[in-house]
């Protein structure tokens, strides 16, 4: 039975790795020659003058940089679409070779064939919990870029508008740098409890620090109070004070997902548990359900798994065709219905219980569908 099992988990890895080779370069190949003019003027830069050969191995270059990251973003999001496939591909194989009948006859039952593929699974959501926490934080800023930023280390530089924190204080700047962690001209609104500004902080630039409760370093800092004579309405406006820091959970990070609401799906579950503590204004259960989905994609994955195996490890005559539609149909329509429903906030639930909602509903299914099995 072991060798069994290693024999058939062999079989589907292998599957697996080709599946995911195949899609992840036919995607990489029609994006390059959609915007071939893009990589062909950057690469035209990078090469200068030096020929032809020098030219396409810019490009090459090029190409690499900026599609090479994306294979953790297609892991990340289609590892259990491609897992699925990878276990068609082997048991239709095992089936239209009578490896089944050849088991069955040696008194092996069909649900434990269906146990090394569920394995097989297991393990590739594993490997896509680590690359989410570890890997795919790494090469977020690489994946916000855009084809105009070709050779960029990272996406290039936009405007804060008036952002609030946990305090209400508002920030606001012309540039910041997601790379660098550099403000320009950043200024600090603090308001009173009725909105009215007590409080302006200014400086030429700001850097980020991420050390301790997390502040900007800034640059040419001044800080200007007002008071209020709440008898008069008059305001005072009192002489300049010199301000080296301000303390502040609007990190670049924070600042990068008010601008770009994709980045949050490419976070760890540590860059996640840091926003949390000083949340803010963000959106404190989206969070939750973004920390929760890691774990309940694996719980989805592997019930996905056990409800379309049954229609390729069958004793039955079957159409492998039409077997795949359905294997196909049914499959993606629970990753990626289940990823939806995951993600959204449903009224009255808490976080931990929506987010696991859809692998709760699933649950029975699949194990009807174990139990149907004819072995």
């Amino acid at each position: 039975m072991k060798l069994l099992t290693l024999y058939i988990m062999k079989r589907m890895a292998i599957n697996f790795v080709v599946l995911f080779t195949l899609f992840f370069l036919l995607g990489a190949v029609i994006d390059i020659i959609i915007n071939l003019d893009e990589f062909d003027k950057i690469a035209g830069e990078i090469s200068g003058d030096g020929g032809i050969f020098a030219r396409i191995f810019a490009l090459i270059r090029v190409g690499i940089g900026f599609e090479g990251p994306r294979l953790f973003q297609v892991y990340a999001y289609l590892h259990g679409v491609i897992a699925v496939g990878a276990m068609a591909f082997t048991a239709a194989n095992m089936l239209r070779s009578r490896e089944f009948v050849a088991l069955m006859a040696a008194g092996i039952s069909l649900r434990r064939i269906a146990l090394p593929f569920l394995l097989v699974m297991g393990g590739i959501s594993l490997v896509a919990l680590l690359n989410q926490e570890y890997m795919l934080p790494k090469v977020a800023p690489l994946l916000l870029r855009d084809h105009g930023e070709l050779g960029e280390k990272s996406v290039g530089s936009f405007s804060v508008p008036f952002t609030p924190d946990q305090n209400g204080v508002l920030l606001l700047a012309p540039s910041l740098n997601p790379s660098t962690g550099v403000l320009t001209e950043p200024t600090f609104i603090v308001r009173d409890e009725k909105g009215r500004m007590i409080r302006q902080i200014r400086a030429t630039s700001a850097t980020w620090d991420g050390e301790a409760a997390g502040k900007w370093i800034l640059q040419d800092g001044r800080s200007v109070d007002v008071v209020f004579d709440e008898e008069t309405a008059q305001a005072e406006i009192l002489p300049p004070v010199v301000v080296d820091q301000y303390e502040t959970e609007l990190s670049p990070y924070i600042l990068t997902l008010h601008r770009y609401g994709q980045f949050i799906g490419m976070l760890g579950m540590t860059q996640l548990n840091s926003m949390l503590e000083v949340a803010g204004t963000f959106d404190a259960p989206m969070l939750r359900r973004h920390w929760y989905s890691r774990f309940a994609s694996i719980a989805i994955n592997m019930l996905a798994m056990v409800i379309v195996i049954p229609f390729f490890i069958t004793r039955e005559p079957v159409v492998l065709s039409r077997q795949a539609i359905k294997c196909g149909g049914i499959g993606i329509t629970i990753l990626f219905g289940g990823t939806i429903v995951m993600l959204m906030p449903i009224q009255g639930f808490p976080a931990v219980v929506s987010v696991f909602l859809p692998a709760l509903v699933l649950l029975p299914v699949g194990l009807l569908q174990l139990v149907n099995i004819r072995t």
